[in-house]
């Protein structure tokens, strides 16, 4: 009886944790637009609309070839971190100026 009690609470401590995990992860969004404007670990980007967006890069981000410069079109994979800002999980150069 004793050994029944132990694994139901292991199995209801183990699906507790896996659930939290689902939950925790965010969706990623894309982004088209031409660098106007960086700044050390940020970037701007406008996009089609006209509006200026901010990415934050970090030690997460991938960049498929380099940096971005002013003038290039690019493509940006990100999700929203945990103080709120659109953190670059990838950055893709897709015209160079």
């Amino acid at each position: 009886m004793r050994h029944k009690k132990s694994i139901l609470i292991f199995g209801f401590f183990s699906t507790l944790i896996v659930i939290s995990l689902l939950l925790n992860i965010a969706e990623a969004a894309v982004f088209y637009g031409t660098v106007v404007g960086t700044e050390a670990k940020v970037i701007q980007v406008k996009g089609k609309d006209g509006k200026v967006s901010v990415f934050w890069l970090g030690h997460k981000t991938r960049l498929d070839s380099r940096l971005p410069f002013f003038g290039d079109r690019v493509r940006i994979e990100y999700a929203k971190d945990k103080l709120g800002r659109n953190a670059a999980t990838r950055v893709t150069i897709l015209e160079k100026k």
